[in-house]
């Protein structure tokens, strides 16, 4: 693997505790999977308190960079992957993704062919259909959503917007950062060639999921206080339109499809919509003022 300044991209992968999982995603990102064509350097930013995952890079992995992360959330961690980044492109991929084989060679067919591409969006798809609504995954087949589990942003971009947002403990980093690109005018594309599989997730607390059930409320105060709400695409409207669809829609397919099972995750979620919508109303207030 070539550590020079010739590097096209940077992947940076942050971990947290999830060994088994970032073995598979630094197998996927090696030379046999990803060819020879592209100049890259493999980047792990770990926030885990146990030494397991840095074991890990250190005993297999011997051509890839492992580092401590900032441990205040995956912003940081992220960032901190970034300030040791050689190459011209930051990849972000999470460590419980898949690369597929080529995933490297499409984005760079992109670059090439796209000079005045800021961002790449790649494709994120689950690992089979999904069982109960309690389970999760950032699909992303289409582009418009810029999630970290798979983006690919030009460095010096990413430092003049300066990084992601900190402030951000667990969620809506990326949301952040994708609301400040567009308002920066960076012309983005999406890569659909550029694939990772993302396995479903129980959103239960417990085994591989580190958040709790509400861990977006937080993070969601503060982005409505970062951005003024009556100028967000998902506005109040938005919001009441989720809820309606929650419960009805989202509600039928739970019963039927899944047999209600992880119907009480649907009712959660309905919740937090509901205290988004209020949160939003107030903030709404406050700015008009």
């Amino acid at each position: 693997m070539k550590q020079d300044n010739k590097i096209v991209f940077s992947v940076v992968v942050p971990s947290y505790e999830r060994p088994d999982d970032l073995r598979k995603c630094l197998d996927s990102l090696g030379h046999k999977k990803q060819g020879n064509e592209v100049r890259y350097e493999i980047l792990v930013t770990d926030d885990s308190k146990s030494s397991r995952c840095r074991k890990l890079v250190e005993e297999e992995f011997s051509n890839v960079s492992w580092g401590r992360g900032k441990r205040n959330g995956p912003a940081g961690n992220r960032n901190a992957g970034v300030e040791r980044a050689k190459g011209k492109w930051i990849i972000f991929i999470d460590d419980d993704c898949i690369a597929e084989p080529g995933y490297l060679s499409a984005f760079l067919k992109a670059v090439n062919e796209n000079p005045f591409i800021g961002a790449l969006e790649g494709r994120i798809f689950p690992d089979r259909p999904r069982k109960t609504w309690a389970e999760g995954c950032p699909a992303n087949e289409n582009g418009g959503l810029f999630w970290t589990s798979n983006l690919c942003i030009k460095k010096s971009i990413f430092e003049q917007l300066g990084g992601l947002d900190e402030q951000f403990e667990v969620a809506y980093e990326d949301v952040d950062l994708a609301r400040r690109l567009k308002e920066e005018g960076v012309s983005s594309l999406f890569v659909y060639e550029a694939a990772v599989c993302h396995p479903w997730r129980s959103v239960r607390k417990g085994g591989n999921n580190w958040k709790s059930r509400d861990y977006e409320a937080a993070d969601f105060i503060r982005f409505l206080k970062k951005h003024n709400p009556k100028e967000q695409e998902f506005s109040l409207q938005g919001y009441v339109r989720n809820l309606l669809r929650m419960l009805t829609k989202d509600l039928i397919t739970c019963i039927f499809s899944y047999r209600c099972r992880g119907i009480d995750i649907l009712f959660f979620q309905a919740l937090i919509t509901l205290k988004s919508i209020i949160l939003i109303l107030r903030l709404s207030l406050s700015f008009g003022r």
